[in-house]
């Protein structure tokens, strides 16, 4: 939910990408990050969020529902 709403603050750019696999195949696509609210996270194998801001701060965070685990990248 954190992730959810710094995609949301006052200059914030980027997107959210989901990973899902289909068929024995992986596949992204980007979705709008509200929609992550009402959908069961845990139907995706990976769910990234690159972000930052207009005065140019940069992270992402990748986070992996099945197993609850997660990174965090900052780059100024």
């Amino acid at each position: 939910m954190a992730c959810i709403s710094f995609m949301y603050h006052d200059g914030a750019t980027g997107q959210t990408l989901v990973f899902e696999r289909e068929k024995g195949k992986l596949n992204m696509r980007e979705i709008d990050t509200s929609d992550l609210v009402d959908t069961s996270i845990d139907s995706y194998e990976m769910v990234l969020f690159d972000g930052g801001n207009i005065d140019g701060d940069c992270w992402k965070h990748v986070f992996f529902p099945r197993q609850r685990t997660h990174y965090f990248v900052y780059k100024a």
